[in-house]
């Protein structure tokens, strides 16, 4: 069935996530963006009937096997709107404190969640509440100083490392034009199991971005997961997540 895709937030902060201490999101002067959001996820999967352990999402997914080997295939698909409050100035860490809330159409539903991002992708969420991976896509970008004009080199390129003992993240980013503060930018990156294991997910992904803001206006990622389970089969997942900034105001008190 479709697994989740893997989203990198600051290791071993999560749990240590006290939404109390933040602003509320409801404070004089929190900025409002709402985004159109479209999602999907399609996955295909390969097993050995004689050690099974995967499952067709939908019934006409499934194709007949060879030799001991079954196909299994599942598709999701949802679009709809994703609203953010960015709270107060950032912090004294960098850290960023907003709220996202997602309302799709069909299942990608989540009330608001307090989360903290940093302009170097990192991204806290409350561990209670439901934070879809589309909203992490949103997310890395809202952090102050993600294009930071003092990191850039001379091909106005800049690179993140996270690497933690579970996972190991490489993230290489390149502004591509800016007119007047209104830049594309270009994002490859790649995550893989610490150790070289069976997981891998390598992320394209185009970035309209308002340097005067510091806001993303339009994000358009493709994401490909790759998890071998060696003799079990494998499993392949394409994610694809657009967003396009429709709103920018000031809140409401």
């Amino acid at each position: 069935m479709l697994r989740p895709r893997t989203s990198l937030v600051v290791a071993g902060m999560a749990a240590a996530f006290v939404a109390p201490g933040l602003a509320h999101a409801d404070s004089p002067g929190a900025t409002t963006l709402v985004y159109n959001f479209t999602y999907s996820a399609d996955q295909s999967i390969t097993a050995r009937d004689s050690n099974q352990n995967a499952e067709a999402v939908q019934s006409d997914a499934i194709s007949g096997g060879t030799n001991g080997i079954s196909h299994y295939g599942g598709k999701l698909d949802d679009k709809g709107t994703m609203t953010v409050q960015v709270v107060g100035k950032p912090q004294a860490d960098g850290g960023q404190v907003v709220t996202i809330s997602e309302a799709g159409e069909n299942t990608r539903r989540a009330p608001a969640a307090t989360c903290v991002v940093y302009g170097n992708t990192h991204v806290i969420c409350d561990p209670n509440k439901t934070v879809y991976t589309e909203e992490y896509t949103l997310l890395r970008f809202l952090g102050a100083k993600f294009v930071d004009p003092n990191a850039l080199d001379k091909n106005k390129h800049w690179q993140i490392s996270q690497d933690s003992p579970a996972l190991n993240v490489t993230a290489d980013y390149v502004i591509q034009s800016n007119s007047n503060g209104a830049m594309q930018i270009a994002e490859t990156r790649k995550l893989r199991q610490a150790g070289g294991g069976s997981l891998t997910t390598d992320v394209q992904t185009k970035i309209g971005y308002d340097m005067n803001k510091s806001v993303p206006t339009t994000v358009d990622e493709y994401v490909t997961q790759r998890h071998d389970n060696g003799v079990q089969g494998t499993s392949t997942t394409i994610y694809q997540t657009t967003l396009q900034l429709v709103s920018d105001t000031m809140a409401k008190t």
